[in-house]
Parts: structure tokens; C-alpha cells; sequence
């Protein structure tokens, strides 16, 4: 295990006091890709390269191969990342939803799902789901007392279904206002998360002898609280989770 991923385990065993996840949840069909709209940081002015680095700076713009992704990303999800390029269908465009003044966080709701002394919520509907320590109504606490302040952490657990074992990325941003969002161990790591197809550092096997669920855990690092959005893309799928994360 390298020292990156020694990192994120650090990262996250600092945030003890939020519930831990659990990822045996029975598989759901899978979510069709829904429509994108336009990327929030284009406008009609911005040239590719203009548009390119503003993504950039916002941890949303996918690197070119996963090799790259996993050397330059906290590489919690990155056995053997295979050569060649991310697939395209990896890079849509960003949905996130459009947050207007004085707007209600559209939280995802989520399901409670308790494994032994363990019990977390999960939230997606797709072969790519998030466990956290949110309520149903999709409120999380965020643990100000971290070992990087001033960021504020919040433990998150990605993992597909059985049925799933290909690639897929997730990206992260604050709706309704500006604000710095970091995915992995020490922050800040202001990238996508990418995960390529295969196994993961934590694959959980199954008794009945099929593929196990694949998880990777990590931290959300945010400046303050507020409504976050994470989009999750794989080869043929597209989502988005929200959740309000409010000070615990």
C-alpha cells in the first residue's frame, strides 16, 4: 500500500465519530444516462481552453489516462490501472443541478442499511452508490475537528454492485455557492475521483461465490457547510447525489 493510500485510511480514521458505512445493500437496476445539460463554468465567451482550466481549478476535469488519474489523485481506488485512455463516455458533461438564492438544497433522500453494530445510509439508485452517516433526508454532519483545519471532513464510502466491475469517476461541487471541494486523503486534492475497472484496495466478497462489491472510502473535505452535489458517471450510467452537510 503506498503512501498515498495510507494517507486517505489516516484521513479517515480522524473522522471516527461519524458513522461507519456498510455496503452489503441488495442491487437495484441500473439508471439510464440522463440528459446533461451544459457545464455551469462554460459560457458563449469561454474558448475550450478557457473552459478546460476553470474546470481544472474546480477538481472536475478528468485527466487524460488512468495512470494519470491515479498518480495524481490520492489513489484509493487504483490497483493496476490499466494504459491507455479513460473512455469517453467517463467524460460527460457536468448536470449538477442549478441552485438559485434563497433555494432549498435538493437532498437526496437515502435508505438506512445496518450490517452487525454497523449502520449507514445509502444514496443513489445506480451500480455506483454512496454510503455516508447522513439521515434519510439527506442531511450530513461534517466534523469540524479534523487534522486539516480549516477544512472540514466528511467520510463518504463509493461502491458498485456485484453486477458492475467497470470503470467510473465521480465529481464533486458546492451548489448555490462558490467553495473549494477536495475528494481523497490530505487535502487538498482538488481532482475527479477515478476508478478504473477491476478491482479495488476493497473488495468485499460474497458468500455465494459471485464478484464482490467493490468500495472505496473517502473523504469529502469542504471549506464550510452548505449543499453539495457529487456526480457519478460510468460507461453507461450517469447520476446525481446531494446532500446538505451541516456542522455536527
Amino acid at each position: 500500500m503506498g503512501r498515498k493510500q495510507l494517507a486517505v485510511l489516516g484521513a479517515v480514521a480522524a473522522l471516527t465519530v461519524l458513522t461507519a458505512c456498510s455496503t452489503a445493500a441488495p442491487p437495484r437496476p441500473a439508471v439510464p444516462v440522463q440528459q446533461p445539460a451544459s457545464p455551469q463554468v462554460h459560457s458563449q465567451a469561454a474558448g475550450p481552453a478557457k473552459a478546460r482550466s476553470l474546470l481544472a481549478r474546480e477538481g472536475l476535469q478528468l485527466p487524460s489516462t488512468y495512470r494519470q488519474a491515479c498518480a495524481g489523485h490520492a489513489s484509493i481506488g487504483c490497483l493496476n490501472p490499466p494504459p491507455g485512455p479513460i473512455p469517453a463516455a467517463l467524460n460527460r458533461p457536468l448536470h449538477f443541478p442549478v441552485l438559485g438564492p434563497g433555494q432549498r438544497c435538493p437532498a437526496s433522500p437515502g435508505r438506512p442499511v445496518t450490517i452487525g453494530d454497523d449502520t449507514g445510509t445509502e444514496q443513489g439508485n445506480g451500480p455506483v452508490r454512496m454510503l455516508t452517516g447522513a439521515s434519510r433526508h439527506g442531511v450530513a454532519g461534517l466534523l469540524a475537528h479534523t487534522s486539516s483545519p480549516p477544512w472540514l471532513g466528511l467520510k463518504t464510502t463509493w461502491f458498485s454492485v456485484p453486477a458492475y466491475q467497470g470503470p467510473f469517476v465521480v465529481r464533486a461541487k458546492r451548489l448555490g455557492h462558490p467553495g473549494p471541494v477536495s475528494q481523497g486523503g490530505i487535502p487538498p486534492v482538488i481532482a475527479p475521483l477515478v476508478v478504473p475497472p477491476g478491482p479495488t484496495i476493497s473488495t468485499v466478497p460474497r458468500s455465494n461465490g459471485r464478484p464482490g462489491y467493490r468500495e472505496v472510502i473517502t473523504v469529502l473535505w469542504v471549506r464550510s457547510p452548505g449543499c453539495y452535489a457529487w456526480q457519478v458517471d460510468g460507461l453507461r450510467f450517469s447520476e446525481i447525489i446531494v446532500l446538505r452537510a451541516v456542522l455536527r
